[in-house]
């Protein structure tokens, strides 16, 4: 592999390293973070890549990603920013005019706040009568589809709904109700709208859509990732396919990932004798994922107390009992748990769940070789943000989500916002932090979630002074989630997210200083260079500064 020597850097964090100016990489490893002239000379004939006094990180981890999903969707039509049902459907006639043929049509990303109509079978089927139309919800907990669709997945008035999901039904309006009112009660025929558990009937439809998932898919999509500083992913795709192709996609060493998995695929792991943690610093088996609840979006959240702008307290894909059962299975076949939790009774029935698997494993004292941890945690009781730190489980977040939910926080929470997405809280409580972006529901693109987790407010700077801006995080605290954090999470601690001597050589050489860039700059800041296993793997064509000149040290150090 040969040698790298990072110099004019700004290595990261700081405090820890700030006499230095220069990263020494030796077989794919850092070697060591130092003074320039001193490192250069440990390795004479180093490759050179100047960072022009801007920040170098570890490379960034991306602690919740969908990333099969996330690829094909690259390639699919999108429809967020639709702002009404009718730009939405016009979008879907381009898309259906573009790519002709029988095959079933997959877009995503619509969100029916505020629109002028629901989504409906029939806003589709005047478009695409006999041709199958699914389209996934900005949070992929829903789909709106065609009556082609309904009829291929089998689905009829008399379909029941499934434990945990729900197919949303038309009603009709009834002359002369209770009392002499009109009252409008279920007809019984679906919408064309499904909601969590409902939406795997539309499974098999999907995969016979495209684009095909194959390697050059893959690659393209890992690719897009290196070059926004993200070189290792926790995927949390629970099916054999996707599966394979990530081991695939590890083994050729285009990303590094940890693997998520869920209740089917844990017993076959139990039974060829696997483990949580299992694995190298290329591709490791993660944890069982489970779902709490829905999502924020579709109003599916699990809520201890009832919506705001709804009636009902959201639902359980999951009961507590569910997830107590598989928790405990989990313990005894040496498998961490993972479980998605959006709203505040979610949260709890999987800290529930969670401490009664530690209790069957041991303890929360006895080493385990991955934590347990909860997914998203966009609404948190007062009583249960101590347990996170008592039980060491991880609160996996996704700053992104905050500010993509603003309105729809105050919406359905009204003053319990106060309580959302409690990042800060939760860090002062002892907790510990790991960031992703759960694309494709968020862009996996870290400068969006380091500014976000910065300030609580959207790109444009609204609203001011941020959105509950007390559970703003610094640059420090957001960085080491998105880092060491995620890396800790995986059971890779000291081997990814850290510029420690040994550790694997995945670096980020930014385009500025980090650490002085207001938070426009922080939103504006790019990888100038992506260095993975101590290759470079991208190098921005505005920012390129490689030289394989061994001799003299181009520039000189940074003034700090």
């Amino acid at each position: 592999m040969g040698a790298l020597l990072v110099l004019n850097a700004r290595p990261w964090p700081a405090k820890r390293f700030a006499d230095a100016d220069a990263v020494l990489v030796v077989d794919g490893r850092i070697a060591a973070v130092g003074h320039a002239e001193v490192l250069a000379g440990q390795a004479p004939g180093a490759r050179r890549l100047d960072a022009r006094g801007a920040t170098v990180t570890p490379g960034l981890i991306d602690a919740h990603v969908h990333f099969v999903p996330w690829a094909r969707s690259r390639r699919q039509p999108d429809l967020h920013g639709a702002t009404t049902r009718a730009a939405a459907v016009a979008r879907v006639a381009a898309a259906l005019a573009a790519d002709p043929g029988e095959a079933p049509l997959v877009g995503r990303g619509w969100d029916a706040s505020g629109w002028e109509a629901p989504p409906h079978r029939e806003a589709l089927d005047a478009l695409a009568p006999a041709r199958p139309v699914l389209l996934h919800s900005h949070d992929f907990h829903a789909v709106w589809t065609n009556s082609a669709a309904l009829r291929a997945a089998g689905i009829t008035r008399a379909t029941p709904d499934t434990p945990g999901g729900c197919l949303e039904r038309e009603e009709r309006e009834e002359r002369e109700g209770r009392e002499g009112r009109a009252e409008r009660e279920p007809s019984g025929e679906p919408t064309g709208v499904a909601r969590e558990n409902a939406v795997r009937a539309f499974v098999p439809l999907e995969e016979r859509a495209g684009p095909r998932v194959d390697e050059a898919l893959l690659d393209e999509a890992a690719d897009t990732l290196l070059a926004s500083g993200v070189t290792a992913v926790h995927d949390f795709q629970r099916n054999d396919a996707d599966f394979r192709h990530l081991r695939a996609l590890a083994g050729r060493r285009r990303l590094r990932v940890l693997q998520h998995f869920g209740p089917e695929q844990m017993e076959a792991l139990a039974a060829a004798g696997h483990a949580s943690g299992e694995g190298d610093a290329w591709f490791r088996l993660g944890a069982l994922k489970l779902f709490a609840d829905g999502t924020l979006g579709s109003r599916t959240a699990a809520l201890l107390e009832p919506w705001e702008d709804r009636d009902g307290t959201g639902m359980e894909v999951m009961s507590r009992q569910e997830l107590i059962a598989l928790a405990r299975r989990a313990a005894g076949l040496r498998m961490a748990v993972a479980i998605h939790a959006v709203g505040d009774r979610g949260v709890r029935n999987a800290l529930d769940a969670l401490e009664a698997g530690i209790a069957a494993a041991g303890g929360a004292a006895r080493p385990r070789p991955l934590p347990p941890r909860i997914e998203h945690i966009q609404l948190l009781g007062d009583a249960d943000r101590p347990r996170f730190a008592a039980l060491g489980v991880v609160a996996s977040m996704q700053p992104q989500h905050c500010v993509t939910d603003i309105e729809a926080a105050v919406a359905g929470w009204g003053a319990r916002v106060e309580r959302s997405y409690p990042w800060r809280a939760l860090l002062a409580g002892g907790a510990a932090l790991a960031f992703g972006s759960d694309a494709p529901v968020e862009p996996p693109a870290p400068w969006i979630g380091l500014h976000a987790a910065l300030t609580r407010r959207h790109p444009d700077g609204s609203p001011e002074g941020g959105f509950v801006p007390a559970q703003c995080l610094g640059l420090d605290e957001a960085l080491h989630a998105y880092t060491a954090g995620a890396a800790a999470v995986a059971g890779l601690t000291g081997v990814l997210g850290t510029l420690d001597p040994g550790a694997e050589a995945d670096l980020v050489v930014w385009d500025r200083d980090l650490s002085s860039a207001p938070p426009a700059g922080i939103l504006a800041a790019r990888p100038a260079a992506t260095v993975l296993a101590g290759e470079i793997v991208y190098s921005s064509p505005l920012n390129a500064a490689v030289t394989d000149r061994p001799a003299g040290l181009p520039g000189g150090p940074p003034s700090r």
